[in-house]
């Protein structure tokens, strides 16, 4: 794929979004070599991916976590030990062996919670920034990357998917509605899932369940 060193250098968003907002210097899929390690390949040396996983953006909050990070601590990889449960395995090389993948469609950390008049409270994510990233890195990803199955993992990842041609069914769905999303787009099978996020998992555990066990 070769696509980290253009993650690593793209300041694009800098032109309209804050660094307090998106810390555009901070690219865990550099800093932790996602690409090299963490693809699943054939004997040709081609990806060999079965299920690639959406999400929307890594943490902002401590430079070591994220999910490919394999010594941030449990209780600051929450995203990580959700998935791991719900596919029955308990290790990053289980993940790789199995032919799975996840990616961010925002590559920065993003912030996503401010004090606001001596409130904590969750900030939107900038469309502007999500539409930019995407379009700079997602469609290539998927199309050099080429999985069986493309597992949107929240609200802000089919955001992202469906603004190309081929995805734009989805804007007609959401990841919570009481029909479970699962069709073949464009010759990928596409899942839609709420992400396991705490409050998520209360208020959507079964469905999020549901979506996990189609793949297993």
């Amino acid at each position: 794929m070769n696509i980290t060193h253009e993650i690593e250098v793209c300041r694009k968003c800098m032109s309209f979004e804050s660094p307090n907002r998106l810390n555009t210097s901070e690219k865990p899929y550099v800093k932790f070599q996602v690409e090299q390690r963490w693809i699943r390949k054939d004997k040709e040396g081609k990806p060999n991916i079965s299920v690639l996983f959406i999400a929307e953006s890594p943490p902002w909050n401590g430079k070591q976590n994220y999910f490919y990070n394999p010594d941030t601590p449990k209780k600051r990889s929450g995203l990580r030990v959700e998935v791991f449960k719900r596919l029955n395995i308990d290790s990053l090389k289980q993940f790789k062996s199995n032919g799975y993948f996840l990616i961010d469609s925002i590559k920065c950390r993003l912030k996503k919670r401010a004090i606001i008049n001596v409130k904590e409270k969750s900030l939107p994510v900038p469309q502007k920034a999500l539409k930019t990233c995407s379009e700079q890195f997602l469609r290539r990803e998927i199309k050099e990357l080429k999985p069986k199955i493309i597992f949107v993992l929240g609200g802000s990842a089919k955001k992202a998917l469906q603004q190309y041609s081929e995805f734009r069914k989805l804007q007609f769905h959401s990841v919570t509605e009481k029909d479970d999303f699962d069709e073949e787009l464009s010759k990928y099978r596409v899942i839609l899932c709420p992400f396991p996020s705490r409050w998520n998992l209360l208020r959507y555990k079964d469905k999020i369940n549901r979506a996990f066990s189609k793949i297993v």
